[in-house]
This record gives C-alpha cells, structure tokens and sequence, in this order.
C-alpha cells in the first residue's frame, strides 16, 4: 500500500517541479511594473559601489584558486653571483717554516633547478580542489550579494512612490491648513472666535508647513541614496511613478513553490550550498592532515657552477659544473604531535559544519513556510486597504456631486479628498509589503528572477 502511495505521487511531483519556472514568471515583482526599476537593477550589477567591491572579491577567490593549483606544476629556480675577493692560504709544514699566499679571485657561481612533485599522497590535488572549491563559494556570495542589493534597490524605489504620494497629501494638507487660518484670521478680527481658536490654527498651519519641509528633504535624501546604493543618476521627480499599481495574489503558485523547495534533498540556497563546499574542504583538510608524516617525492631537474682557488697549492682556479637529474624523497619523521591536532582539529571543525547545515535545513524550511504565511497576511491586508482606497474614491465623488448640487460644504471637499489621500497611502504601502514579502520568499528558494543579471556561476 505504501508503495502504490509512492507511485501515485511521483507523477504528481513530477509535474510540480516542471511548473515550477513557469510559476515564478506568474508572481510580480516591481520591475514588471516599472521599466525605470528593471533598467537600474541591471546597471547596479556594474555600477553599484556594493557589486564593484564583490567583483573584487571574485578576482582575489581566482587568483587564489591559481596559487592553490601552483602546488601541482613545476617549480623552477636559478641564481647566479659575481663577486670579488681577496683570498690567503697558509700552509703549515710538520718539519719546516709555514708559508702563507694572498691573492685575488673572481668567482660567477650559479645554479638554476627545476622541482616537480611526483607523488604526495594527493595533498597537492586536495589543496587545488580546496581552491576551487573556494572560488565557487566567493561566487555564490557575489550572486547573493546581488540578490540582497536587488533587494534593497526595490524597496527604496518602492518607497520612493509612497513618498511621492505622501508629499502630494501633505503639500494638499498645507494648503487646507492655510486656508482654514486665513477663514480663522477674518472670524478672529471679527471677535467671532478666540484668542487660543486662532492661536490653535496658526500651529496647525506651521506644523503642515514644517510637515511639507521635512517631507520634501526625506524625499531628495531618499532619491540620492538611490543614486549611491545604484550607482546611477538622481531619478528626477516626474521620472517616479505616481502609484503602485494593484497586484493579484496567487496564493496556489506559492504554494507550489515552496512544496518544490521542501521536496529537495539539498536546498538550494547559497547559505546552503556555502555550508556545503565548506565541508568538502575541511574533507580534503583532513586527508591531508594525514599525509603531513607521509614521505613525499619530488622529480629535480637542474645544473651549477661553482668555482675553486689554489689547486693543490698554487694560486690557479677551477670551476666545477654539474648537471643533474633524479628523485629526491622528504620524509618529516616526527613533528611534535602537530599532526594528530591538525587531523582532530579537521574533524571536529567538519563536525561543527555538518550540525550547523541539519540546524540550517531546518531553519530555511521553515523560514520558507513563514514567508509564506506572510505572503497570505500581506495580501489579505491588501486587499482591505484596495477596498478603502475604492470607498474612498467613491466617497469624494459623491461629496462632489453634493458640493455642486450645493448640499455639502467646500471643506467636506477637502476633508474627502484628504481621506482619499490617506487611502492612497495605506494600498501604496500595502501593496509595497506584499511586493517585497514575495521578493524576500523567491530569495529564499533561489527562483528570484533577478539572479539572470547575474552571470557568474551558482
């Protein structure tokens, strides 16, 4: 029974992860709404003062895979000398007087050798995988540099649009300020209202216009750190959109989702993948800890020239010059114990790794239902706040329509239209938590479409 469970649902599973890409393209992200985002996301890649520093980051990770590999190549060396000296024999003489000579000599010794490890218990090779290995973590992370970048550039343009709206309700909050205190200024020279009436309407129109002040310098600072996170130009105001457009749930694509991602043995984040590649470095560590008291052989390869004064007791010189070829062995016979530490210290490290990967599968699996849920909450909060803003765009067209017919006020106008305003702000901040909670999810599971801007490796 167990088994025909199985074959029932594999089909089914099947079908989920081929799907799969076709349900990230259902989800909307911001960049599907506004061109301007999509083109700073890919300049970023190249221009963000953030991705320049990770791109340096992936050349030092090459550069070390390159000295890793080193190990397994040739080695060559050479040196050569000139100098000049003043040399003195003496020679002493059982049963006569010693004589002494004093002469100089120019000596040009040299010597050039060339080394190629032959066999060392594979240290070389694990120590040029350990390389690699390292290079491909630094490019995960550049990836995952990118994808938080991508991130945050959403959420400041997100925020951008709310601030937008925000100064468009508080510059029309001002100007109703005003006017009340001007209606106020002419009731309180005509002794209809009081001194603390008119004082309370001259603060409220001083708060609106310090209120407009502040709000109009958080929304320069905000385009300018734009600019510096991007590494692009100050977006001008008309270039920001006037408003979030209504985004529809899809609650069974996340499902589906994260139905794929729980199904995988190995997750495919880069926290993962990151704890993954560790582990097979300190396996490779630790074989070579073993082989630290092995005897290692070497192939040498090389030629000198050395040069000698006062042949058998005269002052002429000779040089001697050597070619040669062979094997030399190395054999470390005892090093104080420091090989059984380095393989104990490799093994409880890849022990520690191993604990923190089972705690982080764990973890991500539930962060990834989490985001879900929160997904489902946003949306709900959405969708009331997308109702509000429909009520109160019908609202203000029928105190409109009462305000021509004459049986409402100029200031219920006001009051509508800043109701409508507040509405306003409440869907454009909904429907910005909703868009950067869906983001954030497809961050989660690697299937943020973003990522294709990327083109280093995984």
């Amino acid at each position: 029974m167990k088994n025909l469970r199985l074959l029932v649902l594999l089909p089914v599973m099947a079908f989920g992860f081929q799907t799969v890409g076709a349900s990230v393209n259902d989800l909307v992200l911001p960049e599907k709404f506004f061109p301007d985002l999509d083109s700073i996301l890919t300049k970023a890649v190249q221009q963000s003062p953030r991705m320049l520093n990770r791109a340096l980051d992936l050349e030092i990770a090459e550069n070390n895979r390159i000295a890793a590999r080193a190990g397994m190549l040739p080695n060559l060396s050479a040196g050569f000398s000139y100098y000049k000296s003043d040399d003195r024999t003496s020679y002493v003489y059982p049963t006569g007087p010693s004589s002494a000579s004093t002469y100089r000599v120019t000596k040009t010794p040299y010597n050039v050798n060339l080394t190629q490890p032959l066999f060392h218990w594979n240290e070389r090779r694990n120590s040029a995988q350990i390389g690699e290995i390292s290079e491909k973590i630094a490019q995960g992370q550049y990836r995952e540099g990118y994808r938080l970048l991508a991130q945050e550039l959403r959420t400041a343009y997100l925020q951008l649009i709310v601030q937008k709206t925000a100064l468009k309700r508080t510059r029309f909050y001002l100007q109703l300020s005003n006017n009340t205190l001007k209606l106020q200024e002419e009731r309180w020279a005509k002794k209809v209202i009081s001194d603390a009436d008119i004082a309370f309407a001259r603060l409220t129109a001083e708060r609106a216009q310090i209120a407009l002040d502040q709000a109009e310098f958080d929304f320069q600072n905000a385009k300018a750190s734009l600019a510096r996170l991007s590494g692009t130009s100050v977006l001008s105001d008309e270039a920001i959109p006037d408003q979030i457009p209504t985004v529809a749930h899809q609650a069974g694509v996340f499902d589906e989702l994260l139905a794929g991602f729980l199904a995988q043995k190995d997750l495919p984040s880069t926290e993962a993948n990151t704890l993954r590649r560790q582990i097979e470095v300190e396996k490779l560590n630790h074989a070579n800890a073993k082989t630290r008291l092995y005897p290692k052989v070497n192939a040498v390869l090389g030629a000198t020239q050395d040069q000698q004064n006062n042949l058998y007791g005269t002052i002429d010189s000779y040089a001697l010059k050597s070619v040669f070829a062979g094997v030399s062995v190395s054999w470390t016979l005892f090093d104080g114990f420091a090989s059984g530490a380095a393989v104990r210290s490799t093994l409880a490290r890849r022990r520690q790794l191993e604990n923190d990967y089972r705690a982080l599968t764990e973890r991500l699996g539930q962060e990834a239902q989490t985001q879900v849920k929160y997904v489902g909450f946003s949306a709900r909060n959405m969708s009331i706040s997308d109702r509000q803003l429909v009520n109160s765009e019908g609202a203000l067209k029928s105190v409109e329509e009462d305000f021509r017919r004459q049986t409402k006020a100029e200031a219920d106008v006001s009051q509508a239209r800043l109701a409508l305003y507040d509405a306003q702000l409440g869907a454009a901040s909904a429907r910005l938590d909703y868009l950067l909670k869906t983001g954030g999810f497809l961050g989660t599971i690697m299937e943020d479409p973003v990522l294709a801007n990327v083109t280093t490796s995984k």
